[in-house]
């Protein structure tokens, strides 16, 4: 598709130039249109198109511009709620529509004749007329410069709205007119420097939403915060809180709550253990002072019943007491 479009410099100052995925679908639309009336094929359809009008496919549009088909979709939304665009969907095909067309088109026959004519007139005018006319042309570009001029001046006031609109573009999400409008009201009030502030934290506790980046916003006025040093204050205070109360939680996850039914079954266990030991060793002094089976199952108070054989086996020292005790 050849042609040429015309593109007016204050889009520089629109929020589409504002996000560059978005400028690239609403460049993508106006080189996609058609520069005048023609038809289309779909499949075995014929589909008449009116100048600025063009058949779109998603799948197709993600493909050519690199995308996603569901960030496609969504820039595709945005464009058609800010009546730059209209989507006319049918069980086939789309037909999508760049309202306003003629403010993008250009001419390509008009304007080369056009300016061969003025080429023409303005070498066949006199030296004194050429000048006159350069006089003019000067005049106007200088007339021109000057109200760019005015215009920075008159913007640079709001340039520190821009900072915290293109933080969120490029870090949390899309902006729509509304949520821009909201942003630049923070912004004037609490100073950009806050909002972008809000943001970051947002990001940093892994909540990334205009929702969570207010919230903070306004837990800063109800806490009397202006200024980025107060707010950088008040967050050493919610991460030393933050700390105390992982530490506290930990330190209570430590101490255990154990049943009592299991602190008795320990203690069973270590009385167990302490009354073996004991019968152990005096089997052992039983056995050293040569006393009989008899003697040694009274002094243990019959709590065992060990054979001669059990005997023998500690007295020429194959196994301890102890071990025999417990096997």
């Amino acid at each position: 598709m050849q042609g040429w479009l015309k593109l007016h410099r204050k889009i520089l100052h629109s929020e589409i130039f504002e996000n560059e995925k978005l400028l690239k679908v609403f460049i993508y639309c106006l080189t996609k249109a058609s520069h005048k009336s023609t038809e289309s094929r779909v499949g075995r359809q014929k589909v008449t198109l009116k100048p600025g009008q063009f058949i779109f496919g998603r799948k197709k549009a993600a493909l050519e511009l690199s995308m996603k088909e569901s960030t496609v979709r969504d820039y595709i939304k945005i464009l058609q709620e800010d009546n730059v665009i209209s989507v006319n969907t049918t069980n086939k095909y789309s037909v999508l529509t760049v309202e306003n067309w003629g403010i993008y088109q250009s001419n390509d026959e008009e304007y080369d004749n056009k300016q061969t004519a003025e080429k023409q007139q303005n070498d066949n005018s006199s030296p004194s007329e050429r000048q006159q006319k350069d006089t003019y042309k000067n005049g106007r570009e200088l007339k021109e410069v000057k109200n760019v001029k005015e215009f920075i001046t008159t913007t640079t006031s709001e340039q520190m709205e821009f900072d915290s609109i293109q933080f969120y573009q490029n870090n949390i999400g899309i902006i729509r007119p509304q949520l821009s409008e909201e942003i630049k009201s923070w912004s004037k009030y609490l100073g950009d420097s806050l909002v972008v502030e809000a943001m970051k934290r947002s990001l940093d506790r892994n909540k990334p939403s205009w929702g969570y980046v207010k919230s903070i916003l306004q837990s800063w006025i109800g806490k009397g915060i202006r200024t980025l040093e107060q707010a950088n204050a008040e967050e050493v205070e919610y991460k030393n809180k933050q700390f105390n109360k992982t530490t506290n939680s930990t330190q209570l996850q430590n101490k255990e709550v154990l049943p009592d039914w299991f602190i008795d079954l320990k203690k069973q266990e270590e009385q167990e253990k302490e009354q073996i030991e004991n019968a152990a060793r005096k089997i052992e002094l039983s056995i050293k002072l040569r006393k009989s089976r008899e003697s040694i199952l009274e002094s243990i108070n019959y709590r065992y019943n060990l054979t001669e054989e059990d005997i023998d086996s500690i007295r020429e020292g194959r196994y301890s007491a102890k071990e025999v005790l417990l096997e």
